[in-house]
């Protein structure tokens, strides 16, 4: 899942074969969906190693947990990953059950683009068909987007291009793990890196989509690696508590290359700026942007 995929490797695009067949992205989406719902459900619970500090992020009333993979974690590469619990309501520092749907699962970058600084555009490049159900997994939405981020100061960090598949679903009703056995219903968003190289052939890039790309993105940007598993999940109250209020549990992890020179442990560095400090702060800038919206 962290090893960026060649354009080869995906099902035929509708844009290019009209008639591109369910048969033919069933057997590409079943093992991506298995695997990321073993990752989260599974493997970061079991042998990720949790940070003692829980974290605030402005705008959200929710703490949040870090926790990082570490050698023999059973995932390849560096992940961080972080899990918040939030109140089901449409108050300012949580958001409700609807407005998680539509701000992260349904157009997903786009809305990303209005609430984290960084992300300068957001190009589609391909869609395929929503397949309604699947091994009980449904509304399985499957595209292609190319996302662009700037930074500051400009004339020392090049902006980053991530040509990423992205792919959200309902997870199955049966799914659950130690912490809670029947959550109320959830979802899956899921983005995986492809490759493309800007100054090698390219030659299983087709031509159509290899020029948009180049049309759009920045002369200068570097194309840099992304990969990231969220799942949201409504929860019922907590038995005995007494308040009554059902929990919304977001999980986020990822892996990532910025490329270019800067060093990983300056990504991987929280006092540096890196990965673990920008995910605990896309909470609150999500529900910061909630917030807005809502008002």
């Amino acid at each position: 899942m962290s090893k960026p995929l060649p354009f080869s490797s995906l099902p035929p695009y509708p844009s290019l074969d009209p008639t591109p067949g369910r048969q033919r992205l069933e057997p590409f989406l079943t093992p991506i969906l298995n695997e990321t719902q073993t990752l989260i459900s599974t493997t970061i619970p079991q042998q990720f190693r949790p940070d003692r500090k829980l974290r605030s992020s402005a705008s959200s009333t929710a703490k949040v947990q870090v926790l990082t993979s570490s050698p023999g974690s059973g995932v390849e590469d560096y992940w961080v990953c972080r899990k918040s619990i939030h109140a089901d309501s449409a108050v300012k520092g949580s958001a409700s059950w609807t407005e998680f749907e539509r701000g992260l699962r349904e157009n997903h970058s786009e809305n990303e683009m209005e609430y984290t600084p960084s992300v300068a555009s957001v190009e589609n490049l391909v869609r395929w068909p929503v397949i309604e159900g699947l091994e009980g997994w449904k509304g399985i939405d499957m595209h292609v987007n190319m996302i662009t981020h700037t930074f500051k100061p400009a004339g020392l960090i090049s902006p980053r291009t991530f040509i990423s598949l992205v792919i959200s679903a309902y997870e199955p009703e049966t799914s659950g793990n130690e912490d809670n056995d029947n959550p109320i219903q959830g979802f899956y968003t899921i983005q995986i890196p492809l490759l493309f190289q800007k100054d090698a052939p390219n030659n299983d890039v087709p031509d159509a989509i290899k020029q948009q790309i180049l049309s759009v993105a920045p002369k200068n940007t570097i194309f840099a690696h992304y990969a990231s598993v969220e799942r949201v999940r409504l929860l019922p109250p907590v038995a005995g508590n007494g308040d009554g209020n059902r929990r919304i549990e977001w999980i986020m992890a990822t892996t990532s290359d910025a490329g270019g020179l800067i060093p990983q442990w300056v990504q991987r560095s929280w006092t540096m700026g890196g990965v673990p400090k920008a995910i605990v702060a896309d909470v609150g800038l999500f529900l910061g942007w909630v917030d807005k919206k809502r008002s």
